[in-house]
C-alpha cells in the first residue's frame, strides 16, 4: 500500500532503506566486514554507507546504464561462479519475471560461505500471486499493487525462496523493537529482510 510520511527529511532515505541499513549494519556487521558485495538497484543512503567500508570490494549494478557502476541482467549475470561474499537485492525480485532464473544465476555467483541480504514487498494475507495475462501498467497496479510489478509475493515467500537450495533467515522490525521504536525510527512493522545462505 501507499505510505505517507516514509522519507526521511534529513536524508532522504525511504523506511525501507532505514531498515535495510539496520540490518546490514547491526545484523550483518558490514562495518567490520570485508570482501566482495555486489548491490543490485543500488539505494544511494545505503552505497554511501557500504562505499565507506574501506575493507569491502564495492560493485552496484542496474539493468540500465548510467544508474550504477555496472549493467548487470540478474537472469545473465557476467561475473564468473562464486565472485561475491555478500549480494544486496532490496526490492528487485518483484520485478523480474523470471524469478528462477534470476535467484540461481544470484547463488552461481555468491560464494558457497556467502550470504545475499534481500527485500521484496509481502502481502501476509495471501499466497504468492502471479498470472502471466496480466501484463498492462493498470492491471499490475491493480493486482501487484504497482505498474511495474511482476508478482505478489505473499506468506509463502521462504517456502518459496527454499526450494531454490537457500536457507532462509528473517528479520522484521516488529521482532526487535518496541511500537514506540518502530514508530520513532519510521520503519514499517512488518517489514521482511531476508539472509539467505546457499544450502
Amino acid at each position: 500500500g501507499r505510505r505517507h510520511n516514509c522519507v526521511c527529511p534529513t536524508c532522504n532515505s525511504m523506511d525501507r532503506e532505514r531498515w535495510m541499513f539496520y540490518i546490514l549494519k547491526t545484523v550483518m556487521k558490514l562495518d567490520h566486514a570485508s570482501g566482495r558485495i555486489l548491490h543490485f538497484a543500488p539505494e544511494p543512503t545505503i552505497s554511501n554507507y557500504i562505499q565507506s567500508v574501506f575493507s569491502l570490494d564495492y560493485y552496484s549494478c542496474d539493468i540500465n546504464k548510467g544508474r550504477a557502476m555496472h549493467v548487470v541482467d540478474a537472469t545473465n549475470i557476467q561475473f564468473v561462479d562464486e565472485t561475491f561474499d555478500y549480494i544486496i537485492c532490496n526490492h528487485v525480485l518483484e520485478h523480474i519475471k523470471n524469478e528462477a532464473q534470476a535467484i540461481l544465476e544470484i547463488k552461481r555467483v555468491l560464494k558457497t560461505s556467502g550470504q545475499l541480504i534481500m527485500s521484496f514487498p509481502i502481502c501476509l494475507d495471501c499466497q504468492t500471486f502471479e498470472n502471466d495475462n496480466i501484463v498492462t501498467p493498470e492491471q499490475r497496479l491493480k493486482y501487484y499493487g504497482q505498474e511495474d510489478h511482476v508478482r505478489l509475493y505473499g506468506y509463502d515467500f521462504k517456502e518459496r525462496l527454499s526450494s531454490y537450495g537457500l536457507n532462509i533467515k528473517t528479520y522484521s522490525p516488529s521482532d526487535l523493537f518496541s511500537k514506540t521504536e518502530i514508530v520513532r525510527y519510521g520503519f514499517i512493522p512488518n517489514d521482511v529482510t531476508i539472509v539467505a545462505t546457499r544450502r
